[in-house]
């Protein structure tokens, strides 16, 4: 997208900062957010390489006179169960495509049907979701036959306010259903206990919880698989964080995304982490045909900080926009996995991932944080 502008939406926050530096320099760049200080102060950070807006989002004028003039309108303003599709909506209507770090199956449900021809709609591409559904089909290629696969994700770090309102929204919003699988093509109840001590060699420390805990981004991925059976866990190291979030499972639907509740998890998370380095882990097991024979294989990815992984893969959307299919799609059904990943790893090279037989990417030892 060479002389192209794209628009960065929520630009100073530390996905759209990661998204910036990325392509700083690369493309023309459009930095959008209510407080012009401290865009104009990363516009600075970048060597002064990119024009400066103030966007009030929740303004439509703002948003249409934003959005005027990009080719690509970047989203990585939250909480994304908050925005749905105010952002996707002017970037169609100002002629623009749209990349979104979350918009998960709400977004789609809504755009379904509305992207006009010739046009490219990518939601879901950040870690999770997006790297999440992505990273699995790397070891799944090695395999002629998938008969059971096991999702991992989580790790160790503090929630701003706005995941912590997101991951709330979430829960009444077709996300995913806890304590549920998967089983030749269906979703089922899970046979998996609840809050079990996960012991892998791949766990940075012992003592993490698993939660058995079915996304949608799963279940399409069992379904491109033909997975016979899958389950995903949500994975907590440090019981702060896992017993805040069950509190609010048991209140009312309505009451899930208080103010109240957000500081919980803000709290609880900031509990859990101290003094402790932080992470985030996908990691993946799978069980069936390989090489002929009966076996099972994992694979496994460790990052610092969730948010700039987020930011690298939305960065790689948008480096190879016109490498995508046009339409609506979830970055993790169209992404090339494994030039996704080698590029991830360049621009964060203390991404630690384990992948047996992919040449492409310098392996780490079992182990190294």
């Amino acid at each position: 997208m060479k002389g192209a502008v794209i628009g960065l939406v929520g630009a100073y926050g530390s996905v759209g900062r990661q998204v910036a530096q990325l392509l700083a320099g690369q493309v023309a760049l459009r930095l959008g957010g209510r407080d012009r200080q401290r865009a104009e102060q990363l516009n600075q950070q970048l060597g002064a390489r990119a024009e400066v807006r103030v966007l009030d989002l929740w303004q439509p004028q703002s948003l249409a006179d934003f959005c005027a003039g990009c080719a690509l309108v970047i989203n990585c303003a939250g909480p994304s169960y908050r925005i749905l599709d105010r952002v996707a909506r002017a970037a169609l209507a100002a002629g623009a495509d749209y990349l979104d770090v979350g918009g998960d199956d709400p977004l789609h449900e809504r755009l379904s049907g509305q992207v006009p021809a010739g046009r490219r709609v990518l939601l879901s591409a950040g870690m999770l979701p997006g790297l999440s559904g992505l990273f699995p089909r790397l070891l799944a290629q090695s395999f002629q036959r998938v008969d059971a696969m096991r999702c991992y994700a989580g790790g160790l770090g503090r929630l701003s306010a706005t995941a912590a309102e997101d991951f709330l929204l979430s829960l009444g919003n077709g996300f995913g259903q806890a304590q549920c699988g998967w089983c030749e093509g269906r979703v089922v109840r899970s046979t998996a206990s609840a809050g079990q001590a996960l012991q892998r060699d791949w766990l940075p420390a012992a003592g993490v919880q698993a939660y058995p805990y079915l996304s949608t981004e799963q279940q399409r991925l069992f379904a491109d698989l033909a997975v016979r059976q899958g389950q995903g866990f949500n994975l907590f190291e440090g019981a702060q964080l896992a017993a805040a979030l069950q509190r609010v499972q048991g209140s009312a639907p309505e009451a899930r995304s208080s103010a109240q509740n957000i500081a919980a998890l803000v709290r609880a998370s900031a509990l859990d982490v101290a003094g402790r380095r932080p992470y985030q882990l996908l990691a993946v097991e799978i069980d069936g045909l390989r090489d002929g024979r009966e076996q099972q294989a994992s694979a496994w990815l460790r990052a610092l900080d969730g948010l700039r992984l987020t930011g690298s893969v939305a960065a790689f959307c948008a480096l190879h926009w016109a490498h995508l299919p046009e339409g609506l799609h979830y970055a993790a059904q169209v992404l090339d996995p494994a030039a996704c990943l080698e590029q991830l790893q360049r621009w964060l090279p203390d991404t630690r991932v384990q992948l047996p037989d992919f040449a492409g990417l310098a392996l780490t030892e079992e182990g190294v944080l």
